[in-house]
């Protein structure tokens, strides 16, 4: 008796694990175009605050234009001087909106803050700026999506909240 029930609870559990690797499995791969901008996001956010310009780039299509007259190189030398010039920044990103204007093509609207240092609560400081970034991204690929337009203008610190 004891020997099936053993055998049982190692099927049950069996069964359990392989559930959840199903169901985990199908989690993973049913990723909306709204969660695949909100990553792109990310990755955009994990590469400005690290001055990491050529994994910004890989995130910007070789359509990029926006009104100030740059394409994909002239926003890459144009972060790369900032990032030269503001060696210990930070960032912080508030997505205020994604839209997912039609398949492939979406709208953001976000805002961030960019300071020199943090104080001790981890705070930006009284120093850094504040921008409301419009944003179009378009799918280039399985899930790969990137900007293709931007504009900025500052904005008060207060939208960040």
């Amino acid at each position: 008796m004891r020997w099936f029930h053993s055998l049982s609870d190692r099927h049950v559990l069996a069964t359990l694990v392989g559930l959840g690797l199903l169901f985990g499995g199908c989690d993973a791969a049913v990723e909306t175009p709204e969660s695949q901008v909100r990553r792109a996001l990310d990755e955009l956010e994990v590469a400005a605050e690290e001055g990491d310009v050529a994994g910004f780039k890989r995130l910007v299509s070789e359509r990029y234009t926006d009104a100030q007259g740059h394409d994909k190189q002239a926003l890459g030398s144009y972060v790369a001087f900032h990032v030269m010039r503001n060696r210990n920044r930070h960032i912080v990103l508030r997505v205020r909106d994604v839209l997912v204007v039609s398949p492939g093509s979406a709208e953001v609207t976000l805002i961030a803050g960019i300071g020199g240092t943090r104080d001790s609560g981890g705070a930006l400081s009284a120093h850094g700026d504040v921008y409301q970034i419009d944003l179009d991204l378009e799918e280039e690929g399985q899930g790969t999506w990137r900007m293709v337009w931007a504009q900025w203008k500052p904005t008060a610190a207060t939208d960040l909240l």
